[in-house]
């Protein structure tokens, strides 16, 4: 792959951004056959972590398997850059257990490079998107190119952006304002007027970042140590081991001086001293704002994170702060263990403006208007993962819409994809967005351990896997198939014979004959235990017979959110008319009619996933809207119902 830096080239898709929702869409549009470009501020900094060094977590590590999947790059990348792998929440139920990776952020970005310029058929450069080109035919407009900040233009039918955090980003340290979209990194004005041309809702958002510390400065002695699993979870069902030294990380908390210096100086917060206007996380708060919002809390977690092999440079999170540098200086200093630490860099928050995500179609485009593709924190989202799934799902989808291709959509049922996507377009944001699996309604279903399995017919479909991937996948799930098969099929008898070995194994006796999976399913039966009973199974992987354990164990409660999904994708597909009046419904709250209004619900499914929203209250407005439909269907064209 060539790096261009002529000024006037012809594409069929260009991506805006080389942060993680960038680097995605143009790997995915490249892999369906198109020719793509990223252009990107600087080609050494591609998939940088501006934040924390880790990828995963719950909700946001289901996202990675699903990325990975569907034939992304994160997951792979992760386990190649992998310093400590764990499993979270082992001591809760599968549907929120999720992995977490630690990663070397410098090796994540070496990494990402190498894979970008593997890619055959597509370009990057070297440059900043000044505007968005397009034309207006009729009631449509269709996208034509970009125009660079260098001069001249880039052609295309189709464009992604994924401007991260730069629209208008400004930089705060304390009182000290710096224009930018992260640390040493200009911010893009012209576009963010160009994006505003176009006519939609923006918003202002807010995100921070915590002061980087010297490893050789803190004292480890006063740390809770805390290690990576062994064997390691990692993302890629390929990876057969890690390639980096693994690192511990370790715990400390914030003190009572600590708060007292934080609660002292909140008036020299950018944050609490009038600066900064935009919304933050609620899920992510400053440390300030921890101080403020939980006076009553004596101490917070602060986990210390290394940030590259050698644990030269530790990023302390859950100290985002926007304080100034003396600040900073006098509330690190204050925690124990990091009394002699060395700042290397100093937190600082970044405000930025973000387009409401709700003015989109489900597809990530914007509706009326062709071939013009959003993704990642320009939505509102928050988190590399929750950009990168958007970025490989607005590539996909700009790619599929320039071969004349079906465009890729998950359901809420199918896909944490699928959840986030609906929870945005549908709902809108009024902060930014993170992925927790509370937000799932059908977690059970969508668990890590089985994202190959729900997502391999739509990454059939749409072209996103090369050969060994889908060898691979097809190698697991036809294990997978088998051995569901024999579970079926073996059977125990009664006999004495087979009850004397029961009991040698420490298991019940049969009375009846059982199928294996039926037994299995019995409390106190292990799948480790069904493996002496059945030795065909023994070739399965350890993580496919613990997927399959859950199947299992799991089963009534899986019947039980299937029949629960159908019912939701039956939903789904009850279109609500556009422009509906919802003030006035007969028996429905004026709170609801309210942000019904507001929410302006394409389907039923959408309406009835708004907060408040009860099964009566449903089934009241599917017969309104189905009188409605009714009425007008019934006036000679032209004409509409009053009201």
């Amino acid at each position: 792959m060539k790096q261009q830096r002529d000024t006037t080239r012809d594409f069929d898709v260009i991506v805006v951004g080389g942060g993680h929702a960038g680097c995605e869409a143009y790997a995915a549009a490249c892999r369906l056959g198109v020719r793509a470009a990223l252009v990107v501020p600087d080609w050494r900094t591609v998939g940088f972590q501006p934040c924390n060094p880790a990828i995963g977590g719950p909700g946001k590590g289901h996202l990675v398997r699903e990325i990975t999947a569907l034939g992304g790059l994160m997951g792979r990348l992760t386990d190649l850059s992998g310093l400590q792998f764990r499993t979270l929440n082992r001591r809760k139920g599968p549907a929120v257990q999720s992995t977490r990776v630690q990663t070397d952020a410098h090796v994540y970005v070496v990494r990402m490079a190498e894979a970008l310029r593997a890619i055959e058929g597509g370009a990057v450069i070297e440059d900043t998107v000044e505007a968005l080109l397009w034309q207006t035919q009729g009631a449509r407009r269709h996208v034509t190119g970009v125009r660079l900040a260098r001069g001249g233009t880039l052609s295309a039918r189709a464009v992604v952006v994924a401007a991260g955090t730069y629209l208008r980003g400004m930089l705060f340290v304390g009182q000290t304002e710096i224009p930018g979209g992260r640390q040493g990194v200009a911010p893009t004005l012209a576009l963010a007027d160009s994006i505003r041309a176009i006519g939609l809702p923006m918003m202002r958002l807010k995100t921070g970042t915590c002061p980087r510390l010297a490893g050789d400065s803190i004292d480890y002695a006063q740390l809770e140590e805390q290690h990576g699993d062994v064997p390691p979870p990692f993302f890629d069902p390929t990876t057969r081991d890690y390639s980096l030294p693994q690192r511990p990380c370790h715990l400390t908390w914030t003190s009572a001086k600590s708060h007292e210096i934080i609660a002292r100086n909140l008036t020299r917060s950018a944050l609490y001293g009038g600066g900064i206007s935009g919304i933050g996380a609620r899920y992510c708060p400053s440390v300030e704002t921890k101080i403020a919002r939980f006076p009553e809390k004596e101490r917070h977690q602060v986990f210390l994170e290394p940030e590259d092999q050698h644990g030269k440079v530790i990023y302390p999170a859950g100290i985002s702060t926007s304080f100034p540098e003396d600040v900073q200086e006098e509330m690190v200093h204050a925690i124990p263990g990091l009394e002699r630490a060395r700042i290397l860099r100093y937190g600082y928050a970044v405000e930025y403006d973000a387009v409401q995500p709700q003015a989109l179609t489900p597809h990530l485009t914007v509706d009326g208007f062709d071939g013009l593709y959003f993704a990642g924190q320009i939505l509102g989202t928050s988190g590399y993962e929750e950009a990168a799934a958007l970025g490989l799902t607005a590539g996909a989808n700009a790619a599929l819409f320039v071969l004349g291709g079906e465009p890729m959509l998950f359901g809420r049922d199918q896909a944490y994809l699928g959840v986030m996507i609906d929870d945005l377009t549908g709902r809108g944001v009024d902060e930014p967005y993170r992925m927790f699996t509370s937000r799932a309604e059908f977690r059970l279903l969508l668990r890590e351990d089985n994202a190959d399995e729900r997502l391999f017919d739509v990454a059939m479909r749409v072209g996103l896997l090369g050969d060994a991937q889908i060898r691979a996948t097809q190698e697991r799930l036809t294990a997978l198939r088998a051995a569901r098969d024999v579970l079926q099929t073996v059977s125990l008898t009664p006999a004495q014979r087979t009850n004397d070995r029961l009991r040698d194994l420490g298991l019940p006796a049969v009375v009846k004959p059982q199928r294996l999976g039926e037994y299995l399913h019995r409390e106190g039966v292990t799948m480790a235990q069904a493996l002496s009973l059945a030795p065909e199974l023994g070739a399965l992987s350890p993580e496919l017979q613990r997927r399959l354990e859950i199947d299992i164990k799991y089963a009534g409660y899986l019947a039980r959110q299937q029949n629960q999904a159908q019912r939701l994708q039956a939903a789904d597909k009850e279109w609500l008319p556009p422009q509906m009046d919802y003030s006035g419904i007969p028996g429905l709250r004026e709170e609801l009619q309210e942000k019904l209004q507001h929410a302006s619900p394409a389907t039923l499914g959408q309406a009835s996933r708004i907060p408040g929203m009860t099964p009566a209250a449903v089934e009241i407005l599917r017969v309104y809207a189905r009188r409605r439909a009714a009425a007008n269907d019934a006036l000679p064209q032209g004409e509409e119902t009053p009201g």
